[in-house]
């Protein structure tokens, strides 16, 4: 049995933590949506489907058909990439290419 501090102390512990895992679904549940919306704006989609079937685009094969200069387009799309593949709006594969390099 434990003494009455002590469990207010661990009642307290857990509320905290409780109210952390809240602030971090919050933060969570909107980035699915904010990542979606910008891979509608800038046609992602589009540009996979434009493709055909079965196509595997890298990051760097479909920033170079956006209209940016930004040197990390292909670092910012594949977190984006990867991200929708995690909740499966899209699928990913990896492969090794003819210079040994994984893609």
């Amino acid at each position: 049995v434990w003494p009455m501090d002590s469990q207010a102390e661990v009642g307290k512990a857990m509320t905290e933590e409780e109210a952390c895992q809240f602030r971090m679904q919050l933060v969570s549940s909107s980035i699915l949506p904010m990542t979606l919306k910008a891979a509608i704006e800038l046609e992602l989609l589009e540009i996979m489907a434009k493709a055909g079937e079965g196509a595997q685009l890298t990051p760097a094969e479909i920033a170079a058909q956006l209209p940016t200069t930004n040197p990390d387009a292909p670092v910012m799309l594949d977190r984006m990439l990867r991200l929708l593949a995690g909740h499966s709006v899209l699928t990913a594969s990896t492969y090794t290419d003819d210079d040994g390099k994984v893609r």
